[in-house]
């Protein structure tokens, strides 16, 4: 499979548009291109992987990729990361992850909501240990979400302007 994605990247506080080249069907690689040929190459087993590699070799740069990808609340499901990690589900501390939680990985989030990879993995502890926390199963809101699951569509992004 061979994609071609058009990306936000903020580099020295500018955003710009950028080009995402993915290739292979895995490992997966991809390669991010400026108008100015700064470019940077990364490989993983899935998608999401294969960005986290390129996040952390960019980051010495002052580049950040505004995807859904470099959130620190998301990750791909199991499922999802052995079909490529084309989408993530955005975590919640409070309630279970929903199909209603399902972004498109290089779908636009604006630079605030981006953060390293060390935070991602972070935040990623943090989601695991609070899964194990028992008051979830007393929790009303968690029951709701876990019960009506089945009722929602993944959530479609418009690339900005």
């Amino acid at each position: 499979m061979n994609e071609e994605i058009p990306i936000r990247v903020q580099l020295d506080g500018q955003e710009n548009t950028w080009r995402m080249l993915v290739e292979g069907d895995g490992p997966w690689n991809l390669r991010l291109e400026s108008p100015d040929a700064i470019e940077s190459t990364a490989s993983g087993n899935n998608v999401f992987e294969a960005l986290r590699s390129m996040r952390a070799e960019l980051s010495s740069r002052h580049i950040v990729i505004c995807c859904n990808g470099a959130r620190p609340d998301v990750r791909p499901s199991g499922l999802s990361a052995s079909h490529g990690a084309w989408m993530v589900y955005v975590l919640h501390m409070w309630r279970p992850s929903t199909v209603r939680d399902l972004v498109p990985i290089f779908g636009y989030a604006p630079p605030g909501k981006i953060a390293s990879v060390e935070e991602q993995d972070a935040y990623w502890e943090r989601h695991l240990k609070n899964r194990k926390n028992a008051l979830n199963f007393v929790n009303p809101i968690w029951w709701i979400y876990f019960l009506t699951s089945s009722l929602g569509k993944p959530k479609q992004q418009k690339f900005p302007a």
